[in-house]
């Protein structure tokens, strides 16, 4: 009894430790008043592996089909200065910026590729498109977000027609890509988690594709901050695990040279269409003026003429 109870007295070391109270199962601490105040402002060191560096800016492509919800995840992102105008078909690329919990944040939209269009039926546009929204945010964008509804349904012809469509971007997409799951409310009470695991293996497989990297967001609830801050979260741990080189996606130069002579014979035809637009509205209003002339003259002559009789 006497050795039980000499270990179950107070230590009353001075040392600058928590005293200590022995017993048979724990060692529990009691505080005094300066050891409480000590673990008050006592912070444990950050864990490199669980808040990653903080990029100091982020470039995101949004790309899907149309209708999967990509102007409105813009906006969500970019939060209430988005600006993407959602609700209409996006007819080309559009680029956004804001400063996005302490980061600034490039997102850029694109128009949408139709569910029944093969890549060798999509229209030309859509895919110059697609490949312009890689230039639009050089050196090139940290991830594309593959915009996928919740509910979806996806199936093999699904996967084929992504792949068909990332394809032009390069072999090593599939590194930058995360699939972003709109419409988060229409899973109900049910989570993302439950559904890739109960809908069958065209979701495992188009997530296996990209690493497993998805994150899920409500576009009704855009006041909520949390749903963008974690995807943020997400974004830097996917950018930090890469190499320096491969931290964003590059395009071939040779696109870009294509893509260079693209635009500047687009921008050819427009001011060509803008001259000959120009002359057009110049010869209506010579007419006009001519024809203005011609029946004043005939009026003054008719004046002339019943003053003469």
């Amino acid at each position: 009894m006497e050795a039980a109870d000499k270990n179950c007295t107070l230590d009353s070391s001075t040392d600058g430790g928590f005293a200590v109270r022995c017993t048979e199962e724990v060692l529990l601490p009691v505080f005094t008043d300066e050891s409480l105040q000590e673990a008050m402002e006592f912070q444990p060191p950050l864990l490199s592996n669980t808040i990653p560096p903080v990029l100091p800016e982020i470039r995101l492509v949004l790309l899907g089909r149309k209708g999967a919800g990509k102007s409105a995840a813009g906006n969500t992102i970019l939060g209430n200065v988005g600006g993407f105008e959602s609700g209409k078909p996006t007819e080309e690329c559009v680029k956004r910026r804001a400063d996005v919990d302490g980061r600034k944040v490039t997102v850029v939209d694109t128009p949408g590729w139709e569910w029944y269009y093969p890549l060798n039926s999509t229209p030309t546009w859509v895919k110059r498109e697609t490949l312009r929204s890689v230039s639009l945010c050089p050196p090139g964008p940290h991830a594309v977000l593959l915009v996928v509804r919740s509910c979806a349904s996806v199936t093999k012809d699904y996967i084929r027609e992504i792949e068909e469509h990332l394809e032009p971007l390069g072999k090593g997409v599939w590194d930058h890509i995360m699939v972003l799951f709109t419409r988060g409310d229409e899973l109900g009470l049910g989570s993302m988690e439950q559904r890739i695991q109960t809908t069958g293996p065209g979701l495992q497989t188009l997530l296996q594709k990209c690493g497993y990297r998805y994150h899920v967001v409500d576009n009704r609830s855009r006041g909520d901050g949390t749903q963008v801050k974690e995807l943020i979260r997400k974004l830097e741990v996917m950018v930090e695990g890469k190499e320096e080189r491969s931290k964003h996606l590059e395009m071939d130069s040779m696109v870009l040279l294509g893509l260079e002579a693209d635009a500047k014979r687009r921008a050819r035809e427009r001011r060509k269409k803008q001259r000959q637009m120009e002359a057009q509205t110049q010869r209506v209003i010579i007419k006009a003026s001519v024809m203005s002339k011609f029946f004043r003259h005939v009026e003054s002559f008719q004046t002339h003429a019943h003053s003469v009789v």
